[in-house]
């Protein structure tokens, strides 16, 4: 059977110079940022499984042999199990506290109207440009004041408000996105402002509390300044503090502290993978409907 002219395969037209050298640049800088995100982390994880003398000798280069003791060491030598139960028992919290107060408030800044709406948005993302570090002494007199200094609930409060910002800038984008329709739907049925929002509008913003809950879980567990800050007592400190007085404990001995890097690195790993494809989804809304 004859192969019709409109299925014929069509010639394809060489590229030329100018595409050539624009695709060669495109693959060239995807090389570099590929190499500069991997390789680090590919050096602490080459570390963390050779001998002292080995990472001595050969510093950039793979490890000749596996050396698995160098994590057990590290889990124990630096009281991994206390810093990593504290450090998600505060992680979790405050991501549930940032939940509860960002979902209504965004979803208000978004479809209600009401006065000083605009203005309240202006001073929310406002906030986003001031530094944790200028409010430093102020937060720190206010936690004193009220009792909270080495308090794990009491720093989940403060970790949820300095997210606060972004993620109600975020989710607020998400709902105002959704279209109006739906509500109008739903109050014709019946339905009331809570059951619209939990039941239409959050099933529909989920990738915009996929990127909340991922933003604010590396914020949270990687934080060192109000950490240092208001935890004081080593049976609440979170694993960033744990790192620094481990490292100030034994400072020649980069292999377990490389070992100890890979530890607290694989939960956030661990929840990339896990929520990737809704971290992509809320990425790629954002940018179609912004």
């Amino acid at each position: 059977m004859a192969t019709s002219p409109a299925h014929a395969a069509q010639p394809v037209a060489p590229l030329s110079f100018a595409q050539v050298l624009e695709r060669l640049g495109i693959y060239a800088a995807l090389v570099i940022v590929l190499f500069q995100t991997l390789y680090p982390l590919l050096w602490v994880l080459f570390g963390s499984l050779k001998t002292k003398s080995e990472l001595i000798n050969n510093v950039w280069g793979p490890p000749s042999s596996l050396v698995f003791d160098n994590y057990i060491q590290a889990w124990k030598m630096a009281d991994m199990g206390t810093r990593i139960f504290n450090s998600v028992t505060v992680t979790v919290l405050s991501l549930a506290i940032l939940l509860v107060v960002v979902t209504p408030c965004s979803y208000a800044l978004a479809r209600l109207r009401f006065p000083g709406r605009n203005l309240i948005t202006g001073l929310v993302v406002g906030s986003m440009l001031v530094p944790p570090q200028v409010l430093a002494i102020p937060l720190f007199m206010v936690a004193r004041d009220l009792g909270i200094i080495n308090s794990t609930i009491g720093i989940c409060f403060i970790y949820a408000a300095s997210i606060m910002p972004l993620s109600i800038f975020i989710m607020r984008s998400f709902f105002m996105s959704l279209p109006f329709d739906l509500e109008d739907a739903a109050r014709v049925d019946g339905a009331g402002r809570v059951t619209i929002l939990f039941r239409i509008m959050l099933p529909l913003a989920r990738p915009g509390m996929a990127l909340i809950i991922i933003f604010g879980f590396i914020e949270v567990w990687n934080d060192f300044f109000l950490a240092f800050l208001l935890l004081r007592q080593p049976d609440v400190q979170t694993i960033p503090l744990g790192l620094v007085n481990f490292f100030q404990q034994y400072d020649s001995l980069w292999n377990l502290y490389f070992a100890a890097l890979m530890i607290t690195t694989l939960p956030v790993i661990a929840l990339f993978v896990l929520m990737q494809r809704q971290f992509i989804a809320g990425l790629t809304a954002g940018a179609v409907k912004a």
